[in-house]
C-alpha cells in the first residue's frame, strides 16, 4: 500500500524532472499509479474513507431505545450501572468484555441527545499556600495487632504544590483526629501553610439557618486562628474540588500495601509499631518530592510556640451503677469512686480519667457500634453478692470476655441449672479476674478432657491454687517504754 512519504517523494522528483515515468521508478511504483496521484494532488491518507459501516452486529441495538430513554431523563446515568442492569435482566447475554462497547455507545448517545458533560479546570498552584486534609478508611489493608483485626483510618494531609504528604492513624472523622493529624504534619514540616482545605463534613462546618449554607464551627475557627491559617472548604458533594487529596488517598494506600508485601507480614506487635511503619513509608515517599518541597518551604509561615491539646475534657459523676458518662458513652469504674466527680481527657483513641489530680484509669474510646464499655473486673465481686441480678443485667454481654466464656456459661447452665450455673460462672469469672483468663480456660479444657465436672473448686485444684492466711506480725514489747511510764507516774 502506497504511503504518504512515497507520494511526497514522487511529487518532489516530478517537480524537478517533469517526467512521470522517471519519478515513478525512483519511488518504486507503477507509472499509472504515479500519474493518478500527480493528477489528484492528494496524499493517500486524504483519499482514505472513514470507517463508518459496522463489521459485526451491535449487541446493544435491541436495548438502545430503553437505555436512551433513561439517559434522556437522567443525565448522570452511567454506562457501568446500565451494564450491570442489563446483566441482571438478561442473564448470560452480556459478558463482561462488552462493557467498553456500551461505554462508547453512551458517549455517542449523549452527543445525539445534546447532553453536556462536566468539565474541569486546571489549577495554578502557588507554593506554600494550600494544604488539603481528608480521612481515608484503611480496613482493606487487613492490618492486625497481635493477631486481632485493627479497624482504623488515616488522617491524611497533602501540600497541593509539592504533593508532600503525611498521615496519622485515627479511628473517626472527628475534630480531635483533625487536630492530631494536622499538628503532626506541621511538626514534621516545621512550618504551617496559609490555607487549610477540607470537605464540608460536620468536623469543620455546620448548617446555619438555611439548609444550603454552612458555616465553620467555633472550635475549628479558633483552631485555624491559633495557627494563623485561613480555613477553606469545597462545595457540598464536589469531592473533585479536593482533587489533590482525593487522588492521593488511593495512591497512599496502594503504596502502603506494597511496603506491607515487602515486609512479609501485616501483623504488628502494637499500634506504636504500626504507626512507626506508616511514618517510615511517608518519609520514603516524600524523598522523591524534595525538589518542589524545598521550593515551597520558604513561602510557608512560622508555627506558633505552643501547640493545642489534642483532647477535650469532660466531667462526669460515677453513678450507683458504678458507671460514668463521657462523650455520650457509658464506661464502668471501680465501685470505690461511686458518687465521685471524675475528669476525663478524651483523645481520639482513648480516655484518660482523673480523680482530682490523680490519674486512675485509661479507657479505650468507643466510636461506633457499642454505647458502653464495661470492665467485668469492676463489678464481678458485687455480682457475686447479688448473683440474681446477673440474669437481667443490662450489660450482661460484657461479662463474657470472649466467645469461649459465653460457651462455658451455657454449658454450666445446662449441667447445673440456671441459678447454680450463673453462680458457678460468676465464681469462675472472679477467679479469671485474679489469675488470668487464659489460665482459667486452660484449666476448664483440661477438666473437660478428663471428664471431670467443671466447677470453681475443681478449677482451683487444677491450677494448684492455695489460699494461705496472711502472715501475722509477732508483738515484742519494749520494756524501756514501760520503765519511762513507770517513772513518770512517780515510781519507787
Amino acid at each position: 500500500m502506497l504511503t504518504d512519504q512515497q507520494v511526497k517523494k514522487l511529487s518532489k522528483i516530478y517537480l524537478e524532472t517533469g517526467n512521470i515515468t522517471m519519478s515513478s521508478l525512483k519511488v518504486n511504483i507503477d507509472r499509472k499509479t504515479g500519474s493518478r496521484y500527480i493528477k489528484l494532488g492528494k496524499l493517500p491518507s486524504e483519499l482514505k474513507k472513514p470507517h463508518t459501516w459496522p463489521t459485526r452486529k451491535d449487541p446493544f441495538k435491541d436495548v438502545e431505545r430503553e437505555l436512551k430513554s433513561i439517559l434522556s431523563f437522567n443525565h448522570d446515568f452511567e454506562a457501568k450501572t446500565a451494564f450491570e442492569f442489563l446483566q441482571q435482566k438478561y442473564p448470560g447475554r452480556y459478558p463482561d468484555g462488552q462493557l467498553r462497547t456500551l461505554q462508547r455507545r453512551f458517549i455517542q448517545w449523549k452527543l445525539d441527545l445534546g447532553i453536556d458533560s462536566e468539565i474541569y479546570f486546571e489549577q495554578l498552584h502557588i507554593p506554600g499556600r494550600i494544604m488539603e486534609l481528608d480521612w481515608t478508611d484503611c480496613n482493606t489493608l487487613q492490618i492486625t495487632i497481635n493477631g486481632d483485626d485493627f479497624e482504623h483510618k488515616l488522617c491524611h494531609t497533602v501540600l497541593v504544590y509539592s504533593k508532600w504528604e503525611w498521615a496519622e492513624i485515627c479511628f473517626s472523622e472527628s475534630f480531635l483526629s483533625l487536630k492530631r493529624g494536622f499538628q503532626s504534619a506541621v511538626k514534621q514540616l516545621g512550618k504551617a501553610p496559609l490555607v487549610l482545605k477540607t470537605d464540608n463534613s460536620s468536623t469543620a462546618t455546620h448548617y446555619a439557618g438555611k439548609k444550603s449554607e454552612r458555616e465553620f464551627n467555633c472550635g475549628y475557627s479558633s483552631f485555624c486562628k491559633h495557627f494563623n491559617i485561613t480555613p477553606a472548604v469545597i462545595n457540598v458533594r464536589k469531592p473533585n474540588e479536593n482533587g489533590s487529596i482525593e487522588s492521593s488517598n488511593n495512591n497512599l494506600k496502594r503504596k502502603i500495601n506494597q511496603y506491607l508485601i515487602l515486609r512479609g507480614s501485616r501483623d504488628f506487635s502494637s499500634v506504636a509499631e504500626y504507626s512507626k511503619f506508616i511514618k517510615t513509608v511517608m518519609e520514603k515517599l516524600n524523598m522523591n518530592r524534595s525538589f518542589k518541597f524545598n521550593e515551597e518551604l520558604p513561602f510557608m509561615q512560622k508555627l506558633p510556640p505552643v501547640y493545642l491539646p489534642e483532647y477535650k475534657e469532660e466531667v462526669g459523676r460515677v453513678s450507683k451503677f458504678s458507671t460514668v458518662r463521657f462523650d455520650k458513652k457509658t464506661y464502668s469504674m471501680p465501685s470505690k469512686y461511686r458518687d465521685c466527680e471524675l475528669r476525663g481527657r478524651i483523645y481520639d483513641d482513648r480516655i484518660d480519667v482523673y480523680h482530682k489530680t490523680a490519674s486512675i484509669a485509661k479507657l479505650p474510646r468507643i466510636h461506633s457500634g457499642e454505647n458502653a464499655f464495661i470492665n467485668y473486673r469492676h463489678v464481678i465481686k458485687h455480682l457475686l453478692r447479688k448473683p440474681g441480678a446477673f440474669e437481667n443485667y443490662k450489660y450482661r454481654d460484657f461479662m463474657f470476655p470472649n466467645g469461649n466464656y459465653k460457651v462455658l456459661h451455657e454449658n454450666l447452665c445446662v449441667y447445673y441449672g440456671g441459678r447454680r450455673g450463673d453462680r458457678e460462672y460468676l465464681e469462675i469469672l472472679n477467679l479469671a479476674a485474679a489469675e488470668g483468663e487464659r489460665k482459667i480456660l486452660s484449666a476448664v479444657s483440661s477438666l473437660q478432657n478428663s471428664k471431670t465436672p467443671v466447677c470453681v473448686e475443681n478449677i482451683k485444684g487444677k491450677i494448684n491454687l492455695r489460699f494461705s492466711a496472711p502472715p501475722q506480725k509477732s508483738f515484742v514489747p519494749k520494756l524501756s517504754e514501760y520503765d519511762a511510764k513507770f517513772l513518770r507516774a512517780g515510781g519507787l
